[in-house]
């Protein structure tokens, strides 16, 4: 559950998520600047805005280093590269009446009338190849480490990799096409393992550890990870 909050006071925007793991509210800023409070199940909504109010001057902060870390680029990419599956294209920009994608021998030529049009196209195919390439994946890891799940679904989400719901649903986020394989792998294990603990304690990270013993250097290139992911995949 979200909702889009505008603050007053010359504030900035801000997103809500709850969830139903966190015991208190955090604060987590994208590379596009966007912030985003995760507020605990139990905590009333309206004790966000004046902790927004209250850490204003980190946020405008962190969205300096943001923009310093993520520096503006073209939103249309002249070559990409998926360190996950070690693939990598040309792209080529061509007029077309409708925005499509084709494939031919290690380019891609991108049909569309305007530039948000092939950016939209772009993103839509990153979607379908993350859905091709990720979910068959997270089964295999699935089936390797006997641990089960309900459904999988690709999102194109800023801040979190990955989640788990209650009921055994794991969202994917699709730039982890972009992340090396086998930190890939570590982010699927990560989260196959809130299936069995739906939490953070120290019980889970021991069961992380079972599986990934190496699992802190994963978390260290997933934390910084977001710089290794191109700005137009991170645009919606």
């Amino acid at each position: 559950m979200s909702d889009i909050e505008e603050t007053l006071g010359g504030l900035p925007f801000y997103q809500i998520r709850v969830s139903h793991r966190a015991k208190r509210m955090q604060l987590k800023v994208s590379p596009l600047g966007e912030v985003e409070v995760v507020l605990p199940k139990r905590i009333s909504q309206k004790h966000v805005a004046p902790f927004v109010a209250e850490h204003q001057t980190w946020i405008e902060q962190t969205q300096q280093q943001m923009a310093a870390l993520y520096p503006p680029e073209e939103l249309l990419p002249g070559t990409l590269k998926f360190e996950a599956t070690e693939q990598q294209w040309q792209l080529e920009y061509l007029e077309g009446k409708r925005a499509r994608i084709a494939e031919i021998q290690g380019s891609l030529k991108v049909y569309s009338q305007d530039d948000d049009a092939a950016r939209k196209a772009l993103q839509n195919w990153l979607s379908r190849r993350a859905h091709e390439v990720l979910i068959p994946w997270l089964h295999d890891v699935s089936d390797e480490l006997g641990l089960t799940f309900e459904r999988a679904v690709i999102r194109a989400q800023k801040t979190r990799w990955g989640s788990c719901s209650s009921s055994g649903t794991i969202s994917i986020n699709r730039a982890l096409l972009f992340m090396p394989a086998d930190t890939v792998r570590y982010l699927f294990a990560h989260e196959l393992c809130h299936t069995r603990e739906m939490n953070h304690s120290a019980r889970y990270w021991r069961l992380v550890e079972s599986y990934i013993p190496d699992y802190q250097r994963h978390e260290q290139v997933l934390n910084k990870g977001m710089r290794l992911v191109p700005r137009w995949a991170l645009t919606v």
